[in-house]
């Protein structure tokens, strides 16, 4: 057990050198929402990773129907095709501080685009963390 460990952090040690990049992860900390305005605040306890292993990006082409056209005919239906951006990112647990998790309510920016958590998966004895994240198109980032 204590030599699969080790190779886990050989592992992770190697994906940094060779994929790793600055990744700011932004935990959501406080929201407060102002009833007069609707403006929401959000405050966020932002984690700066050095290196954190980004691989690279798969483009694959999804596509949705157009549910109003669904309603009102459904004999003939359209849709329309659109490229969505995943990538995967592998945070060490030795990166981030003591008792951190994941939430899918935060996100993660580089490369100066906002990328929204889509899936995560605990890597083996909690040695770090496997994050499936979706570019967000348009979206301001926070720092």
């Amino acid at each position: 057990m204590q030599n699969n460990l080790k190779q886990i952090s050989v592992v992770l040690y190697r994906l940094k050198r060779q994929w790793g990049l600055q990744v700011k992860y932004y935990q959501l900390g406080k929201q407060t929402h102002n009833v007069e305005t609707g403006d929401i605040t959000r405050e966020y306890t932002i984690i700066t990773v050095r290196r954190a292993p980004v691989l690279p990006n798969m483009v694959d082409r999804h596509f949705v129907y157009d549910l109003a056209y669904i309603a009102a005919s459904k004999n003939f239906t359209e849709g329309g095709y659109f490229e969505r951006n995943q990538r995967t990112i592998i945070f060490d647990a030795k990166d981030l501080p003591r008792g951190f998790v994941p939430n899918g309510d935060d996100h993660v920016e580089f490369d100066e685009k906002r990328y929204e958590i889509k899936s995560i998966d605990h890597l083996e004895q909690r040695r770090g963390y496997l994050l499936t994240v979706a570019a967000i198109d348009n979206a301001e980032t926070v720092g």
